[in-house]
């Protein structure tokens, strides 16, 4: 069984796309519980251009249907801080209807995650540090541990338990965001059940937190969570308790894994047209629109984007640039590139958000990507205005995924059609395409380990401190748009 957050396709596909997700998982070997989703779209509409809204009225809809368990994380925690009357009424619908409310408190601590948890949030998943956890647990949130793609927080996190003594009934696991070719080397939350058992926890303990524990966060412990009279039969047999080493695996009783393959056959998919064809420029994009202008003369102080490896959130710098013929010029030989977020539900010009990031380490070419959470607009960098132009277009060419241009050429590139996140392939024909471009986006120079998942939450305006949306540089704390020149 798992726990589907539906944030990505709520914001890209509306209620509709998750209906009809939920509808598919019933003909698969699942049990797909899911969240209403409250941050759709995530941010104010002054930050950024939203594709899709949840009312309070969907949202107590979708808090009706059989398999959403609770109200999907509350990425609007200034709303929550703040007293904003509509993110509040949708924590009263949650309420009214006994479901559970997910946090997402990225960095807050002190009297904030008081006030945040105080509203009704019951758990968070934004924990990095041990500190952050012990100060979760003490005041009464569950503690969601994360080891995902760009955030493997797990390390940081498991010593809450094994080293502080806290109790790990307060503690589940989650992924939030992976890699597709690292849960096929690496898997999702067995993975994380085997770092806890090599962290020196003791192995039923661990099975505990991702099964028992969860279940019963959920409130689906009636059904599942647990090996006893009157559950469901879903059941992962192993060869070796201390190695976590699954040899088959049951659900409602019958065999449908052994040895790490599926042994029974699933439909294929069908969808909609609609959700094939989602990204809509109202125009070409040209090499002047990613010309980044100013008024200075000689040099200018710009705000730079500051990522870091294993990490989704962000810092903020000052870096001089030059500036000639009333343009602003990237340095050869800094790691200073330009990134820009292209608004890609034909609801504006487009909008075209632009900034700095440094961290990445291109030293040419483009890289451009329709994964930006929650709102998945567009987001590029690079250091030509030819290439990032030319990756942009041919994204909304092949309505969504990545790709990479140098020298004015589409040098790789792999479709995600379906949303523009999702891909209607195999997963195998997936990760070979992500294989094969890694190596592409090293040559260029970038050594994150994950450079696309990093290059997506740089485009993310709800996690702290400093990011990119259609609409320009966002200062996330005080949620509010600023130049990319200072002064």
């Amino acid at each position: 069984a798992i726990l589907w957050e539906p944030l990505w396709t709520g914001n890209v596909l509306g209620k509709e796309g998750v209906k009809i997700f939920l509808e598919e998982s019933k003909s698969i070997p699942l049990k797909v519980y899911a969240t209403a989703s409250s941050g759709v779209p995530g941010a104010p509409a002054d930050l950024l251009t939203p594709g899709e809204e949840f009312t309070i009225r969907d949202l107590e809809e979708m808090l009706e249907w059989e398999e959403v368990v609770g109200l999907g994380e509350v990425v609007e925690f200034q709303g929550v801080l703040n007293g904003d009357p509509e993110v509040h009424r949708k924590l009263e619908a949650a309420r009214k209807s006994r479901k559970r409310i997910d946090g997402s408190a990225c960095e807050m601590e002190g009297n904030d995650l008081n006030s945040y948890l105080a509203a009704g949030v019951q758990s968070d998943h934004e924990a990095t540090t041990l500190e952050e956890a012990i100060e979760r647990i003490r005041l009464g949130a569950r503690l969601i541990i994360r080891e995902g793609s760009g955030m493997r927080d797990m390390a940081n996190l498991i010593g809450v338990i094994t080293e502080v003594g806290l109790n790990s009934r307060h503690c589940c696991f989650c992924v939030d965001d992976k890699n597709i070719g690292e849960i096929e080397d690496e898997g999702l939350i067995d993975y994380m059940v085997k770092r806890a058992i090599d962290a020196g926890m003791d192995p039923v303990e661990a099975i505990q937190i991702g099964s028992l524990n969860a279940a019963e966060y959920m409130r689906v412990d009636q059904d599942i969570g647990s090996v006893a009279p009157g559950k469901k039969a879903d059941i992962l047999m192993l060869d070796d308790l201390d190695n976590f080493s699954i040899s088959k695996v049951l659900v409602d009783g019958k065999v449908v894994a052994e040895n790490g393959k599926l042994i029974v056959d699933m439909p294929g998919p069908d969808y909609p047209e609609g959700m094939r064809n989602s990204i809509n420029l109202k125009r070409k994009l040209t090499p002047e629109d990613f010309v980044f202008r100013s008024d200075k003369e000689g040099r200018t102080e710009v705000r730079v984007i500051k990522v870091m490896e294993g990490k989704i959130i962000s810092e903020k710098e000052v870096e001089s640039l030059r500036v000639e013929k009333g343009a602003i010029q990237l340095d050869p030989g800094r790691d200073i590139l330009k990134v820009t977020v292209v608004e890609r539900y034909g609801k504006t010009a487009p909008n075209i958000g632009k900034g700095f990031v440094e961290g990445f380490g291109l030293k040419r070419g483009a890289l451009a990507m329709s994964i930006t959470p929650d709102v998945h607009h567009l987001i590029a960098i690079g250091r030509e205005e030819e290439n990032l132009s030319k990756a942009v277009n041919r994204l909304a060419d092949i309505q969504g995924g990545i790709v990479l241009c140098e020298e004015g050429e589409i040098v790789d590139e792999l479709s995600l059609s379906i949303g523009g996140i999702m891909s209607g392939s195999s997963y195998e024909g997936v990760i070979t395409k992500l294989e094969e471009l890694r190596p592409h986006v090293r040559d260029l120079g970038c050594k994150l380990s994950s450079p696309f998942m990093t290059l997506a939450f740089v485009g993310c305006p709800t996690l702290t401190s400093f990011k990119i949306s259609d609409k320009g540089l966002v200062d996330v704390p005080n949620e509010e748009i600023i130049p990319y020149e200072v002064g």
